[in-house]
């Protein structure tokens, strides 16, 4: 009778901690997306994950890459209208590392009309929970993630883009 109660004991705080780290994740990437609505680069930048800097040399690179492209972006007649991230996956434990899969909700007005995506980012946390980084998957599958980012689970699982118009 003990063990099972011990056993349940253990389950529950699982699934509370579980829980707890998606959660955190979550409103992580409402920060993020917060900071890069408001156009503050350097602030949304410490929440890009490390691989996704060093691909670009450094944050002041990859900042000033990610300016050009939203302007040329919105030149072109593209705006972020909203951003909203409402769930996140089972929690996986990966060396020193917890992973997850963030859904990303984009409402974007387009020169054809306004769009509604379903995106997903992986977040990585190497604090056990306490902050959360990102890597946009734009839409691509695990193994092409992965040889991009090696430390990435082959666990996760990241669902097709998906793209509607919005009325």
């Amino acid at each position: 009778m003990k063990k099972i109660f011990l056993l349940s004991l253990l389950f529950a705080a699982h699934l509370y901690f579980s829980q707890n780290h998606k959660e955190t994740a979550i409103k992580q990437a409402n920060e993020m997306r917060n900071y890069f609505m408001e156009k503050n680069y350097n602030a949304y930048s410490n929440y890009v994950d490390d691989g996704i800097i060093k691909m670009f040399g450094d944050k002041k690179k990859m900042i000033s890459t990610s300016v050009d492209a939203v302007n040329k972006m919105s030149k072109s007649g593209y705006t972020f209208k909203k951003v909203d991230f409402s769930e996140a996956d089972d929690i996986i434990h990966t060396k020193n590392e917890l992973q997850t899969v963030v859904h990303q909700k984009i409402e974007m007005e387009t020169p054809n009309g306004n769009v509604l995506g379903d995106y997903y980012l992986i977040a990585i946390s190497k604090d056990n929970g306490k902050f959360w980084k990102f890597i946009d998957t734009s839409g691509k599958d695990i193994e092409s993630v992965r040889k991009f980012f090696p430390n990435v689970s082959p666990k996760l699982y990241i669902p097709k883009t998906k793209l509607t118009p919005a009325n």
